[in-house]
Order: structure tokens, then sequence, then C-alpha cells
């Protein structure tokens, strides 16, 4: 039995220094090709291993000190982000990225009463981010710019972690050595893009959700709240609109199917209200329709494949669904974005796996926009606990 636990936990974080070592591979590969990708990978996982390893000797230092190494570790993001972002949005560096220019863009245009969505121009493409995200930024483009969002989301996610896991010395380790494992983390977060940022939100307000609504002692107003704060959370990319199926199965396991249902109306009733307006003030300039091309890498060859991409993804949310409705596990918090993070990862894998088939070679070319950022932090909470421990953790 023993063994069988620590094979599980062994297997359990390969696949967490996998799906951490992904979102770079893109970048990765572009720079030093498969034997860079493997190096790479390698790499990842030796250093959570040994983390692993040595965890029991540095959970005591960093949970006495865990104040203190917060603080340091923002005010070290606060200072790497003043002094290199300026250098990266003049497009010095790696010539920057437009996604908080887009941001910027689009609240700037909301607030003079146009359309957030803009036409392309030479500072910035067509926005893909749905009307939530825009809603989410608009605070930090006040008071400057919305790449500032993402030190203000990381700090919500270690706090998210640090009351998941009980233990601040292992949020202190899922916040630090993700982000430093990652050149794709670090470099959305110097130029101030929102992939990150987006993934965190969405995951900690499904954690808020879930956590507030499956609480009998807490008050139905509170729950409302948190799934209208959802609802708009998930109006931020269409991908995470799929993870409902999967929310509402948890909340019927826990407050039984009514509850789930009209929780679950209110969720896609205010992420369909946040979204239509929009959509209907200008259809032909809702950019984030273009987004579905970008599953269309190798529609030419197989004119089938971004709908197939769609479909595969719509159906594994449903399955996992399903399979979240008939697990035995205890621990069904974490098992839900153990399938969040499957269901947001699906079509990322499919777009790697039939551009590699068409491209006859391993072609990670897909990754190298850093979307596969919108899953770590769901990967995180399902796995993160792999980082620090060999405890056994509930299963799929």
């Amino acid at each position: 039995m023993v063994t069988s636990k620590t094979t599980r936990s062994g297997f359990d974080l390969i696949l967490l220094a996998l799906l951490l070592a992904l979102p770079s591979l893109g970048v990765i590969q572009k720079y030093t090709g498969l034997a860079g990708v493997s190096g790479y990978v390698a790499f990842v996982a030796g250093t959570l291993f040994l983390i692993r390893k040595f965890g029991t000797r540095l959970a005591p230092l960093l949970r006495r000190y865990f104040g203190v190494l917060s603080v340091a570790a923002f005010a070290g993001l606060a200072l790497c982000f003043a002094i290199v972002y300026p250098i990266e949005n003049s497009r010095g560096l790696g010539k920057s990225s437009d996604r908080d220019d887009g941001l910027n863009l689009a609240v700037a245009r909301m607030a003079d009463g146009q359309s957030p969505y803009y036409p392309s121009d030479k500072f910035a493409g067509p926005l893909s981010v749905l009307p939530g995200g825009i809603v989410l930024a608009a605070p930090f483009v006040a008071l400057g710019t919305s790449g500032y969002q993402n030190l203000f989301w990381l700090a919500v996610f270690l706090m998210a972690a640090c009351w998941m896991f009980r233990d601040r010395a292992m949020a202190f380790v899922m916040l630090t050595v993700p982000l430093a494992l990652s050149p794709a983390a670090l470099y959305e977060y110097i130029s101030g893009g929102d992939m990150l940022t987006n993934g965190i939100y969405v995951a900690v307000g499904f954690l808020l959700a879930l956590s507030v609504c499956s609480n009998p002692k807490a008050s139905g107003g509170l729950g409302w709240m948190c799934c209208v704060l959802l609802g708009v959370c998930l109006a931020s990319r269409w991908n995470f609109l799929l993870l409902l199926p999967l929310f509402g199965a948890v909340l019927w396991r826990t407050v039984g199917w009514s509850m789930a249902l009209v929780a679950v109306a209110v969720v896609g009733l205010v992420a369909v209200a946040t979204i239509v307006p929009f959509y209907l003030h200008d259809p032909a300039g809702f950019t984030p329709l273009l987004s579905r091309y970008k599953l269309a890498i190798v529609d030419h060859a197989m004119p089938w494949a971004s709908k197939a991409m769609f479909g595969v993804t719509a159906l594994l949310g449903m399955f996992g669904a399903w399979a979240l409705l008939r697990s035995s596990t205890v621990d069904l918090h974490r098992s839900f974005f153990r399938w969040c993070t499957l269901v947001t990862l699906c079509p990322m894998v499919c777009a790697v796996v039939l551009s590699s088939w068409v491209r006859g070679h391993l072609d990670f070319g897909f990754m190298s926009e850093r979307c596969g950022l919108m899953f770590v932090a769901f990967a995180l909470f399902g796995w993160g606990g792999q980082i620090w421990n060999e405890t056994e953790l509930t299963t799929l």
C-alpha cells in the first residue's frame, strides 16, 4: 500500500512538472530546438523532486518567516516590473506584448462610451478578451496600466493557496517556484500580459464560489455574490465557459441538484449578460470571435480540425462532470481543479498533436503565445500539494 501511494505520488509530481513546463515549450523550442525542450522538462522535474525531498527541512523556516519572505518576494516582483516593464513596453528586450496595450485601449474606449473592441493597428492587434476581462482590468488601467493586475492577482493566489492547503510554506513554494521555473510566466509578467492573471482569477473565483456555496453556515446572499463574481470572471475567454458543467457537478454532490442548477444558471446568466450587449452593439467588430482562428492552425490540411478540437473539449467537460458525480473521493475540490486543468488544456494538446502530425515532427509552436498559462493556477490547486510532500491526494 505504501509503495502504491509513493508510486502514485511520484507520477503526480511528474505530471505537475509537465504541466508547469508546457506553457514555455513553444519559446524553448524556438530558440533551442527539441533538445532544449527535453533538457528544460528534465530541469523542471528535477527541481520539483529536489524541493519535495528537502521540503521537510525548509517548511519550518518558511512558516516562521512567511510574512517577511512574502513581502520580500512581492517587493522584488514590483521592483522588477517597475524597471523592466517600461523597457519592454517601448519595444525593447523581448519586443513587447500587445496584450496590455489592448486592454488599456479597450478600457479607455469603454470609458469614452465607445465599443472596447477596436480595429487592429500598429499598437495592438484584435482584442481576444471577452468583456469580463476588460471589466476586471479596468481598476488597474485607472491606476496606470492593466499590467498592474498581475501583481495583485499573484497576491490573491498566495492567499487562496494558504486557505486551500492550510499550509503557508506550501503556498509560498507554489507561488515562487512555478513562477521562477517558467520563462513564459516571467515574460507575461514583465510584459504586462493577462494570460497568467486570467487563469488565476477564474480559478480563485471557482474556489471562492465552491467554498461559500458548499458551506451551510454561509449566508445565501454571500453565495449569490460569489456566483455573480464568478460569472464575470468566466466572461473573460470562451474556453472557461466549458468549465460550468464541472462546477455544477461538484455543487450537486455537496448541496443537491436544485441548488446546483440555480447556481449554474446564475453564473451562466451573468456571463451571458456581460458578453451579449457588447456583441449586439457591433457584431461585425466583436473581435473575440476571431480567437477561434487560433485553433485553426492546421485547418488548411484538415478543415475539420478546429471544430473537432472544440467538440472534444466540450465532451471532455461533460465527461468530467459525470466523473465527479460518480467519484467516491472525499476531496471534490481537488478533483474539480484537476478536471478543470484537463479541460482547459485539451484544445492546446489537440493543437500541438495535430500540428506535429501535419509538420512531421514534434511542434510546440502553438504554445509560443503563452496560452498555456491559463491552466497553471488550476494545475497548482489540483496537484500543487505534490511539490511539497508525498501525502496521498485524491484521484480523478
